[in-house]
């Protein structure tokens, strides 16, 4: 009885809303580091945060190209290979739970070590820019599906 009650209050969802939920995931969280980064060092001169803003930027497209956009490969073929109407929360892999965690982490450790703002702006916009940047894989995935079961939606 108790697995039929929570097969019951699984949120499900077609594989295209779960397309359209990570590409807002993606987007969401890389525009709110973008701008977390760039709040933090607005006590420095425009210069300073310019200079610190292009350069998280080059190396968030660099990170997008080589490391974020291998991720939403995976993510979107996830979401094509699950059910036609699987558990939402089920949008991303076990392993790209850990690694989500893993950032959170990270960024959290960022934001409490004793480094400069404009270093901590880089790192966060350099993140930022990768995740919103490489969501458009995902954006193009949903917008575009490949598979019969994404094109019933």
């Amino acid at each position: 009885m108790l697995p039929h009650f929570f097969e019951r209050l699984t949120p499900r969802a077609y594989p295209r809303t779960r397309m359209r939920t990570a590409a807002i995931a993606w987007s969401v969280v890389g525009l709110f580091l973008i701008w977390k980064g760039v709040w933090i060092s607005h006590q420095f001169s425009f210069f300073l945060i310019f200079c610190s803003i292009l350069l998280g930027l080059g190396l968030g497209f660099l990170k997008s190209r080589f490391i974020f956009d291998k991720v939403a490969v995976k993510v979107i073929a996830h979401i094509g290979d699950r059910p036609a109407r699987a558990c939402l929360g089920g949008l991303f892999s076990f392993k790209n739970w850990v690694l989500i965690l893993i950032m959170a982490a990270f960024g959290r450790i960022i934001g409490v070590l004793p480094i400069g703002p404009l270093l901590k702006t880089g790192i966060y916009v350099m993140v930022g820019s990768g995740l919103a940047f490489s969501s458009r894989l995902i954006w193009s995935a949903w917008k575009k599906p490949a598979s019969p079961e994404l094109r019933r939606i």
